[in-house]
C-alpha cells in the first residue's frame, strides 16, 4: 500500500513547498518509496496501473514508473484546476477529481511511460473528491470546499461513461472524502469530516450504517479496502488506522 504525505508543517492541501513524499507499507513495515525531492507538493489520491503510480497533486498529476522511480512525468491541468484530489482507473483510462471546480477529467494512459494526451473534461459533481469505479459505475464523494455542508454534498453515481449520467446515490448530506468498494462490490465504504465519521452503504438498497471506530478521528481521508480491512488515514493527526470489517 502506498501512503501520500504532504511533508509540510501546516495542513494545507494546496501548498507548493515541494516537501511531499510517498511511503510504501508492506508486511507491517513502512519505508520511503519516493523521497521529498521537490517534485511533489501536497500529494493526495493515487492509483496504480501498468506498473506506474499516478499521484494527484496541486494542479497536476505526477506519474512514477515503479520499476524505476527516477523516471517521472508531470501532467498539468488547466488554469484554476488547483485542488486535484483523487484518481480512479478503468481499463487504460484514469479519472481525476478536482474539488475546487467539481470537474472530473479523464486521461488516456495506454502508454504510461510517455503520456502525450491531455486531461479531457468528463463530468461535473459539486466538490468532487474521492472516486471509486466498479461494474461500469463511478462513485463520487462530494466535499464542500467552503466547509458549509449543503444538500449537494452527498455521494453520486455516474453511469454510461460515453455519455455520463450523474445521479445522487442518496440524499444524506456530509463532507465526504474517501470512497472504497468491498471485494464483492456490494458495499461502498466512505469517510466524512462531519464528526470524523466512517460508514458503509449497501448498494442494493442504499442503506447507510456508520461504523464505530476504536479511536476518535478528526479528518478521515482517502481510505482503502483490502482483504476485509479498511485503511483509514486520519489526515490532521498524521496516522493511518487499520480496521477489520469482518
Amino acid at each position: 500500500m502506498y501512503i501520500s504525505n504532504f511533508g509540510s508543517k501546516e495542513l494545507n492541501p494546496l501548498n507548493k513547498e515541494g516537501k511531499g513524499y510517498i511511503l510504501e507499507f508492506k508486511n507491517g513495515q513502512t519505508k520511503v518509496l519516493i523521497p521529498a525531492d521537490g517534485k511533489l507538493n501536497a500529494p493526495k489520491g493515487m492509483c496504480v496501473t501498468n506498473n506506474h503510480l499516478f499521484i494527484a497533486d496541486v494542479g497536476a498529476i505526477i506519474v512514477y514508473n515503479l520499476a524505476d522511480i527516477t523516471k517521472s512525468q508531470k501532467i498539468t491541468f488547466p488554469k484554476d484546476e488547483s485542488y486535484v484530489n483523487d484518481i480512479a482507473v478503468s481499463g487504460n483510462t484514469i479519472y481525476v477529481s478536482v474539488t475546487n471546480t467539481g470537474n472530473i477529467y479523464k486521461l488516456d494512459v495506454t502508454s504510461p511511460d510517455k503520456i502525450s494526451s491531455r486531461p479531457v473534461l468528463f463530468a461535473k459533481v459539486p466538490g468532487a473528491n474521492g472516486l471509486a469505479i466498479a461494474d461500469s459505475v463511478m462513485y463520487v464523494a462530494s466535499y464542500p470546499v467552503d466547509g458549509n455542508t449543503a444538500a449537494a454534498n452527498v455521494i453520486y453515481t455516474i453511469k454510461n461513461f460515453k455519455a455520463p449520467i450523474v445521479s445522487k446515490l442518496f440524499n444524506r448530506m456530509g463532507q465526504y472524502d474517501g470512497l472504497a468498494l468491498s471485494d464483492d462490490h456490494k458495499t461502498l465504504y466512505f469517510t466524512t469530516w462531519v464528526n470524523g465519521g466512517v460508514g458503509s452503504v449497501t448498494l442494493s438498497d442504499t442503506a447507510v450504517q456508520m461504523i464505530p471506530m476504536p479511536i476518535k478521528l478528526s479528518g478521515p481521508a482517502d481510505l482503502t479496502y483490502h482483504n476485509g480491512k479498511l485503511y483509514i488515514p486520519d489526515l490532521p493527526n498524521s496516522r493511518v488506522l487499520i480496521h477489520k470489517t469482518k
